[in-house]
């Protein structure tokens, strides 16, 4: 380091203590500045006396262009008074105000960003004191701003530190000494902020930095009695694993990684890993799993966590990862859609013939034909419904006169045709197939708009009549209940959420997420669609948890969840229950617990009156 040379050693010549400290405040002094003016490319050994913590922070200001002179300070004053680390310091601070008061000394708390949130002094004159130091709530003490300081550089440390007078970096805060140390989160580990105690270079007492340690324990214990069992368990198995590779921590609410691992986690992703997770069998210990996540193809590690009151959690390492760009994720994503987009363009170039799109109710029909439409020139279809057609006289002119001047009809809901209107159908879709010119078998429905007739059906509610006329039609996409599309329905979820305006856009959270994966969907995309209409009402701009969907979804997810033995208890309480014909007092009194007990377990096994009439309520996944 660029020391000068006759400043290298602390002078032991025999002299008052006073006239010791003020040879020892000159010789840092001169430390400082001779790396100040001769930088950090110089390598000369520190002087033993010299702390090596300061000579690394000095070393870091430097780097960091922090400012030595008084006006370097920044005043932000961008903090949350009722933050997570305000909130369990304020007690910690009054106590320690109270014991200090007499001593001249102030306590200050800094945020993670060097910022100070908290200030306790005992009087007007230690508050000017502090004042002029610019040591007030609002200003940057962060190490790269003013360098040395009992805030900014505990969080740069790791640990804690004693800055006595010179020492800082900044000559304004000279006449100060401060011991501080960093305050870290109880579970996960992560820095939230510090604490220092301040007090005039010549009557600071080496006992601060004992007291600051102290007040930072107090501190985090108050963090830790707001941080729930189940977190706690889990920030233990993430200090276990975080110095690895990538490697994420998880249980059904919470979620912790290190920085390699963010790349990883959104939404999708983690219902999309959670499933996998607790799918897997896991009798043989740790296991290995190819997992084809929403931006990434990865190959993990996966070890099963210690459960805690039944809650299952995991740990993934990242052993191997084969980065997609963004770009060919989104492509990915806009495959799902036109992957039966596609199956119409298919048929289209084979066949003169209407169209059919099938699937059950609510899955999609429409929307996959009127997007096929719009992308061959038919962005304003007449869309008919069949079961309306024996009410609307006009219908056969308005659909001939719509072919016939090139345009496109749909009739949706072919299974509730009327046998009446059978044969007027057969008609029209014999009007359509004349109107479509022949095409070569290379060519495509996309070439130029040309008249076409599409019906939507559901096969399976089809009477024998209507059966017929779908024969007319020519197979062009056929939709999977939603139930089956588990993988595309992140997807979907963000097509149904893109059409609302943006300002009512409901956010979905992880939690929620999985629950809506885990859904059976009886109402298929209609469903759905009603359900992200339901929260951007209720939920506009706003992030939804679980308890913001409907009832039946979160006993569903609460069945699945269950441990073997809460599944046992469940299936129990619920024959019980189906042998009192629902009577919540006989069946307790058969379950041998009393009537609260049996209503707290049917609120927490996600029992309700609808479950008892299925004829088969499946304990575990």
């Amino acid at each position: 380091m660029g020391y000068r040379t006759e400043s290298s050693e602390e002078p032991r010549s025999p002299m008052s203590a006073t006239h010791r400290e003020a040879r020892r405040t000159d010789a840092i002094r001169s430390a400082k500045e001779s790396l100040l003016s001769r930088g950090l490319l110089h390598t000369d050994t520190r002087p033993e006396w010299l702390p090596a913590e300061i000579d690394r922070s000095w070393r870091r200001s430097l780097g960091a262009g922090a400012v030595w002179e008084s006006s370097a300070f920044r005043y932000v004053n961008e903090f949350d008074l009722d933050s997570e680390l305000n909130r369990a310091a304020r007690p910690v601070l009054d106590r320690l105000m109270a014991m200090l008061q007499d001593m001249g000394t102030a306590i200050f708390l800094a945020d993670k960003t060097g910022q100070i949130v908290a200030r306790r002094v005992a009087d007007h004159s230690e508050r000017t004191r502090f004042d002029n130091a610019c040591a007030a709530e609002g200003f940057d003490f962060s190490e790269e701003k003013i360098g040395t300081n009992g805030l900014g550089t505990p969080m740069q440390e790791g640990d804690a530190v004693f800055v006595r007078g010179p020492e800082h970096f900044n000559a304004a805060l000279e006449d100060l000494a401060c011991a501080g140390t960093a305050i870290r989160h109880p579970a996960t580990g992560r820095l939230m902020g510090s604490l220092s105690l301040a007090a005039p270079a010549d009557t600071a007492e080496t006992m601060m930095l004992a007291m600051a340690r102290e007040g930072a324990r107090q501190i985090t214990d108050n963090l830790t009695a707001t941080v729930g069992r189940r977190e706690m368990a889990l920030g233990r198995s993430y200090q276990k694993y975080r110095s690895r590779g990538p490697v994420i921590v998880l249980n059904r609410d919470t979620v912790m990684t290190n920085v390699s691992g963010l790349s990883f986690l959104n939404v999708e992703n983690h219902a999309l890993l959670w499933e996998a997770l607790i799918g897997q069998d896991w009798s043989r210990g740790s296991c290995e799993l190819e997992l084809d996540l929403q931006v990434l193809q990865a190959q993990v590690v996966g070890h099963r966590l210690d459960e805690l009151d039944g809650e299952p959690a995991f740990a993934v390492e990242i052993v191997d990862r084969r980065h997609q760009t963004v770009s060919r994720a989104r492509s990915q994503a806009r495959s799902v859609e036109d992957r039966y987009v596609a199956g119409l363009h298919r048929a289209a170039a084979r066949s003169n013939a209407p169209l059919s799109v099938t699937g059950p109710s609510g899955a999609g029909k429409l929307h996959v034909a009127l997007t096929w439409l719009r992308s061959t020139g038919h962005p304003d279809p007449l869309v008919l419904d069949a079961g309306d057609l024996g009410h609307d006289p006009s219908w056969r002119r308005r659909a001939k006169d719509a072919l016939a001047s090139g345009g496109a009809v749909v009739l949706r809901r072919l299974e509730d045709l009327a046998e009446s209107q059978v044969n007027a159908v057969k008609a029209l879709a014999e009007v359509s197939t004349r109107a479509v010119e022949p095409r070569d078998h290379t060519e495509t429905a996309q070439d130029g708009a040309e008249p076409r007739l599409i019906v939507t059906a559901d096969p399976t509610r089809c009477s024998g009549p209507v059966l017929g006329v779908l024969a007319c039609a020519t197979p062009g996409a056929e939709l999977p209940a939603l139930a089956h599309r588990e993988a595309e329905l992140p997807v979907i979820i963000d097509a149904l959420v893109g059409e609302l305006p943006p300002h009512r856009r409901p956010l979905l959270s992880a939690p929620s997420m999985q629950v809506l994966r885990r859904w059976h969907w009886p109402g298929n995309v209609a469903e759905l669609r009603s359900v992200v209409e339901t929260l951007a009402r209720e939920r506009p701009g706003r992030y939804v948890s679980p308890a913001d969907l409907p009832p039946r979804m979160q006993a569903a997810v609460n069945r699945r969840n269950l441990s073997r033995m809460a599944a046992a208890e469940r299936a129990e309480i619920i024959a019980a229950l189906r042998q009192a014909e629902g009577n919540k007092s006989r069946a307790a009194e058969a379950l041998g617990i009393g009537r609260n007990t049996l209503y707290r377990k049917l609120h927490t096994l996600g029992i309700d009156d609808a479950l008892l009439s299925e004829p088969d309520v499946p304990a575990l996944r």
